[in-house]
C-alpha cells in the first residue's frame, strides 16, 4: 500500500546498506523526491529528510543520535542537486523540491538497483554509521560525505574549480583545514589525510586531484 500522508513514511522499510553505500547523497535524494512525487506527497525538505532516513539510514542518520534523521545532510544533498552542480532539481523553500528530466532519469536508474520502497512495521531502523575521525583539540566523528561537502564549499576548492589556483594563499589553506598558523605540522597533515580518506571512500576522483594539488602547492607549509 502506498503512503497516503507524510506520517505513513515512518512505516517504510530501509534498503539494505550494501545496495546503496557507494551511491551519492544527491542521487539517493533524487530517488526519495521521485517517490514522494509519485505518491502525491509534498516534496518539502522535512518530508524528503524523513524518507531519506527511513530508506537510507546509514547515509542520512545523525552521527551522534542515529535514531533520528539528519536534516542538514538532506539539505546539503539538495544544494548539490541544483542546476549549478548536479543539475537534478530546483527547489523553492515554501513549496518543495522538484526534479527536472535529468533528476527523474537519475532516480529511475536507481530503481533497478534498490527496487521500489516497501512497507515494514514502522519501527526505526537499526543504524551503524561508518565514520571518519578527525583528531584535534576536541575529537569529533563525521560522515565521509560531510567532509567532502565541507571541502567543496571552501574558498580553496573554489579557486581550484574556477581555474584561479594561482590566487590561492596559505590563509586559504589554514581556513580549509581549520587550523592555526602555529598548529603542529603533524596535525595539519592528519587533517589533509582525513579529507583524502573521505574522497577515496566515495571514489571522488575530482576531489582527490584537488587534494593532491593542495599537498603539492603547500608542501613546505604543511610539513614545517
Amino acid at each position: 500500500m502506498e503512503p497516503e500522508e507524510p506520517i505513513d513514511l515512518l512505516k517504510l522499510t530501509p534498503v539494505p546498506t550494501e545496495k546503496y553505500e557507494d551511491i551519492s547523497l544527491a542521487t539517493l535524494t533524487a530517488y526519495s523526491v521521485f517517490w514522494l512525487t509519485q505518491w502525491g506527497l509534498p516534496t518539502t525538505l522535512e518530508n524528503v529528510a524523513v524518507l531519506n532516513y527511513k530508506l537510507f539510514p546509514t547515509k542520512f542518520a545523525m552521527t551522534a543520535w542515529a535514531q533520528f534523521p539528519d536534516i542538514n545532510r538532506t539539505n546539503r544533498s539538495v544544494l548539490q542537486m541544483r542546476p549549478k552542480y548536479r543539475n537534478f532539481a530546483t527547489s523553492i523553500t515554501s513549496e518543495g523540491i522538484f526534479l527536472n528530466e535529468r533528476g527523474i532519469e537519475e532516480a529511475q536508474g536507481l530503481i533497478s538497483r534498490v527496487g521500489n520502497p516497501s512497507r515494514g512495521d514502522g519501527t526505526s531502523p537499526s543504524v551503524e554509521i561508518p565514520i571518519t575521525r578527525i583528531r584535534g583539540s576536541r575529537a569529533t566523528t563525521v560522515h565521509a560525505e560531510d567532509l567532502i561537502a565541507k571541502a567543496k564549499g571552501s574558498r580553496l576548492f573554489q579557486f581550484h574549480d574556477e581555474g584561479r589556483w594561482g590566487e590561492a594563499e596559505v590563509i586559504d589553506l589554514i581556513n580549509f583545514l581549520e587550523v592555526y598558523d602555529h598548529t603542529p605540522a603533524k596535525e595539519k597533515v592528519r587533517r589533509m589525510k582525513a579529507f583524502q580518506t573521505a574522497a577515496k571512500e566515495v571514489k571522488d576522483e575530482g576531489l582527490l586531484r584537488f587534494l593532491e594539488n593542495v599537498s603539492e602547492r603547500f608542501k613546505t607549509y604543511l610539513n614545517r
